[in-house]
C-alpha cells in the first residue's frame, strides 16, 4: 500500500509538472470594445398619399472578445502594448513553423456585432512543432466570410538554414460548400415562391382597388405583424431575398458536415537583422479526396483544385529615418479567397 501510494504521488508530481509546463508563459485575456456604429443613408417609403420614414437606425457595435494565447514571438514582433485585447491581427499567428519547439496555442473567441448583424468569430488551435516533424489541429468559425472548417495536419519537417520543408496530409470537416440548393435543388413547380416566402415567416394580406388585385407582405417572423411591402413587386424585388437565403441554409444544414483529405506540402523562409527581416512561408494543398457524397467538386479549370495559404511579413529599415514594412496573407480553401495586406512606410522627423 505504501508503494502504490508514493507511485501515485510521483505521477501525480509528474502530471502536475507537465501542466504547469504546458500553460507556463501563456496569457488569458478578456476584452470589451464598443462604439458608435455606421450611420446608414436616410430611406423613405411611399404610404398611401404620404410617406414613412423607413431609415435603419444601428445600435452601437461591440467586440467582446475572450481566450488563451503561448505563442513565441518572432524577432521582429514586439510588445508594445501592456495588454492583449483579443482584437490583435498577428500576421504571424497564421504559420506552421513557430519560433519556438513544443506546445503553442491560441484559443480566441469574439461576439461581435457591426452595423446591427451579429455573428461570432472563433479560432482555436493546438500546434506541437518538433525538430522533424509537425502536428496541428485546429477549428476555425470566421461567420464574416462564412468560413467553418476542422483539420488535423500533419507533416514531416526537414530544416536547411533559414528555410523549413514541410509534407504530409491534412484532414478536413466542414460544411457542404459549392453547392446552390434554389439553384441545384429546387424543382420549378414543386412549390412556388410564395409558398417559400410563407414558410420563413412572411404573411401575404390580398387586397383589392377596383380592378386591380394585390398583395400587402408582413413579417411575422417575430410573432408581431410588421408590414413590409404593400405589392408584391416591392417584396419580391426588395425583401424575398431574404428568404431565398434562409431555404439555402435550411436545405444546407440537411446535407450535414462533409469530410476530406489533402496532401499538404510547405516551405517557409525566416531571416532576422536589425536592419531588415522576411518572413514568409506558403502551404499548398493540391491534391483531395473527399470521402461523403456532398464532399467538395473543385472545378476542371487549370488550378481549381489548387488550394493555398501563405503570408508574408518584411520590414526594412532604409536609413535612420525611413522604414517601410509590407505584410499580408491570403488563403483560398474550397474557391473561398481571404486575404487582408498591409503595407507603408514610417518617417520619423528629428
Amino acid at each position: 500500500m505504501k508503494k502504490l501510494i508514493i507511485l501515485l504521488l510521483m505521477i501525480s508530481t509528474v502530471c502536475t509538472s507537465q501542466i504547469k509546463d504546458f500553460f507556463k508563459y501563456s496569457t488569458f485575456y478578456a476584452s470589451m470594445t464598443t462604439g458608435t456604429s455606421f450611420v446608414e443613408q436616410e430611406d423613405y417609403r411611399a404610404v398611401g398619399k404620404g410617406y414613412e420614414d423607413v431609415t435603419v437606425v444601428n445600435p452601437y457595435d461591440y467586440n467582446l472578445t475572450i481566450g488563451l494565447r503561448k505563442i513565441a514571438r518572432f524577432d521582429y514582433e514586439y510588445k508594445v502594448k501592456t495588454w492583449y485585447y483579443g482584437t490583435e491581427d498577428n500576421v504571424a499567428d497564421n504559420v506552421t513553423i513557430g519560433n519556438a519547439n513544443g506546445w503553442e496555442y491560441l484559443l480566441n473567441y469574439s461576439f461581435i456585432r457591426e452595423r446591427g448583424e451579429k455573428f461570432n468569430n472563433q479560432n482555436f488551435w493546438l500546434r506541437y512543432l518538433g525538430d522533424s516533424y509537425v502536428a496541428k489541429a485546429q477549428y476555425a468559425d470566421n461567420q464574416r466570410v462564412n468560413l467553418k472548417y476542422m483539420s488535423t495536419d500533419i507533416r514531416f519537417r526537414v530544416n536547411v538554414g533559414n528555410w523549413d520543408l514541410t509534407a504530409g496530409v491534412v484532414g478536413r470537416i466542414h460544411p457542404v460548400y459549392g453547392i446552390n440548393p434554389i439553384r441545384d435543388f429546387w424543382v420549378p413547380g414543386s412549390s412556388n415562391f410564395q409558398d417559400i416566402a410563407q414558410d420563413f415567416g412572411y404573411a401575404p394580406e390580398q387586397w383589392v382597388q377596383g380592378f386591380y388585385v394585390d398583395q400587402n407582405w408582413y413579417d411575422v417572423s417575430s410573432g408581431d405583424s410588421i408590414l413590409l411591402a404593400t405589392s408584391n413587386d416591392e417584396f419580391f424585388n426588395h425583401y424575398f431575398g431574404e428568404a431565398v437565403a434562409r431555404f439555402n441554409e435550411r436545405e444546407l444544414d440537411k446535407l450535414g458536415l462533409q469530410r476530406e483529405l489533402s496532401a499538404v506540402i510547405g516551405v517557409a523562409y525566416y531571416k532576422y537583422t536589425n536592419k531588415m527581416w522576411l518572413h514568409a512561408w506558403a502551404n499548398c494543398l493540391p491534391v483531395h479526396h473527399g470521402l461523403d457524397e456532398y464532399s467538395f467538386e473543385y472545378g476542371k479549370q487549370d488550378n481549381d483544385n489548387i488550394e493555398w495559404d501563405a503570408g508574408i511579413v518584411f520590414g526594412s529599415r532604409l536609413t535612420k529615418s525611413l522604414g517601410m514594412f509590407v505584410e499580408g496573407t491570403h488563403q483560398r480553401y474550397w474557391m473561398k479567397p481571404v486575404y487582408e495586406i498591409k503595407f507603408g512606410f514610417n518617417y520619423l522627423i528629428f
